[in-house]
Formats: C-alpha cells, sequence, structure tokens
C-alpha cells in the first residue's frame, strides 16, 4: 500500500493498534478506531502511553513515533531512549512554545542528539532533509535542548564536546596534516572564543588554518564532514580571521607603546 498523498511506502510503527504512518510525509494513512481511547502497554515501554499520560506527552511521543520511523531509527536503544528524554522532561516541553510550536523539529534535533551520544552521529542536513525541515531550525531546536535540559538526574546524556575536540575529531577524517589542526586550536586560543557552536567554530578555524598553510581544502569538503552548511564554514572563518588580526594588531600596537615608553625612560635616565 501506498500513501495517498505523496505515493512512499507506508509503515507501521508501534504504538496505537492500526496506525499506519508514510515514511516520508508522515501523513497517518490509518487511525484507530477508537480515537480518544488508549490502551494500557508495558511500562518498559517509554514510547507508548496509558491512558493516565497527558494529552501533550501523547502527542510528543507520537510524532516521536512518526519521525523515527522516516527516519530508520531503531526502537532499542535510541527511539526509547529519545521518549525517557521526553518523559522526563514533560513539563518543561509543554510550557515551552518554542519547542511545542515546531514538534516536529524538536523531535528531530532530540534525535540527533541521542545519535550522537551513542556515537551514531547522524548530520543534521541529512535529517531534515529526510524530514523535509529546515536544516537552520533543527540546529537552533538542538542548541535549545542543550541549553534547556541540562543533566541533572540523568534527563539526557549529552556529550559536551568543545570547538577543540571537534577540530581533531572532524579534521582526523578528512586526514589533514596534524600540524594544520594544532594551527587551527591556536587560532581559537588565540580569540578565546566562548559560547557559540563548536562545531561551526572548528569548522571556520579549521578552514582558516588550510588556508594560512596553502592547504587546498575547501569549504564544501569542511561542511560535509562536520556535517553543516558551506556558508557556515565561511561566516566563521571570515569572523575568526578578523578577531585574529584585530587581536594582533591590538598586541602590537601595545608592544610599540611599550618600546617608545622604554626609550623615552632611558633618555631621562641619561
Amino acid at each position: 500500500m501506498n500513501c495517498p498523498n505523496c505515493r512512499s511506502d507506508i509503515a507501521a510503527p508501534e504504538g496505537l493498534p492500526g496506525e499506519r504512518v508514510c515514511t516520508k510525509c508522515g501523513l497517518v494513512v490509518d487511525s484507530p478506531l477508537i480515537v480518544r481511547g488508549f490502551s494500557q502497554w508495558n511500562p518498559e515501554w517509554h514510547s507508548n502511553w496509558s491512558e493516565k499520560d497527558p494529552e501533550t506527552l501523547k502527542e510528543w511521543l507520537t510524532v516521536l513515533r512518526t519521525v523515527s520511523c522516516q527516519l530508520g531509527i531503531a526502537d532499542f536503544p535510541y527511539r526509547e531512549e529519545a521518549a525517557r528524554t521526553i518523559r522526563k522532561a514533560s513539563p518543561l516541553l509543554a510550557q515551552s512554545q518554542k519547542f511545542g510550536k515546531n514538534k516536529r523539529a524538536t523531535i528531530a534535533a532530540l534525535m540527533h542528539l541521542i545519535l550522537r551520544e551513542y556515537n551514531k552521529n547522524r548530520p543534521i542536513k541529512a535529517i531534515a532533509e529526510q524530514l523535509c525541515l529546515d536544516s537552520t531550525l533543527i540546529m537552533k531546536q538542538a542548541w535549545a535542548l542543550s541549553e534547556t535540559i541540562k543533566t541533572d538526574n540523568n534527563i539526557i546524556q549529552i556529550q559536551r564536546k568543545t570547538a577543540y575536540d571537534y577540530i581533531f575529531e572532524n579534521g582526523g577524517k578528512m586526514r589533514i596534516n596534524k600540524e594544520i589542526l594544532v594551527l587551527a586550536q591556536e587560532k581559537l586560543r588565540t580569540i578565546q572564543k566562548k559560547g557559540g557552536n563548536p562545531i561551526a567554530l572548528a569548522s571556520g578555524a579549521l578552514y582558516l588554518a588550510c588556508k594560512s598553510a596553502k592547504e587546498y581544502v575547501t569549504k564544501e569538503q569542511i561542511a560535509k564532514v562536520f556535517g553543516i552548511s558551506p556558508r557556515t564554514v565561511d561566516s566563521n572563518e571570515r569572523n575568526i580571521r578578523r578577531m585574529v588580526n584585530t587581536l594582533q594588531k591590538e598586541h602590537q600596537q601595545k608592544s610599540t607603546t611599550i618600546e617608545v615608553l622604554e626609550r623615552e625612560e632611558s633618555t631621562c635616565l641619561l
């Protein structure tokens, strides 16, 4: 059976009996006969609900089942880990308009974080293409989740990698010379940049280091490995280069001023 909307394949994600969902557009083709009634589920399945669960939680779990089905995400441990996170953070998700207005993008961002935790990284751009969503929106939701859903009580174990980590992790995949990776780290240390997206900062620093070392690596190549857009790589490279140049000029001016003062002091002593 094909979807009447886009003619794609139909899948039956585990959840309400009789529910069938399009793997591409997410259209619920067949709904359960009892719309307002919900079955009692085995409690070990976090993605299933009971009649006692709030309506908002049921909506989130429904979106999770649909999105995970479209992405081909395995039930264990990835989907169930995401469902466990949603249950523990359900009060926050219910109150936040930022998450509630973009449930699909939020779930997509959560799945990206869960997969990354299990070292099964799937680029946001690839997830966005599969779900027909804006990759920028998913990235924003991912960072909002990272900042909002803390690791207290093990709600979600998000690896807090720094830009330095991403330089060597992704730069190593490109087989870039180690000296260039070290140079990229030095660029970041020079500007002492705090906050922002560490992946984007790492990509910009690496691109700047490649340019400085006259290593022919395109922003498109870096963007593909880092899972971001070439435009993001380019804009971060320009920002880092500008800050590095500004700091170097300030350092030179300071050194020149010190030399002048030292000469004047020596003249006075004579």
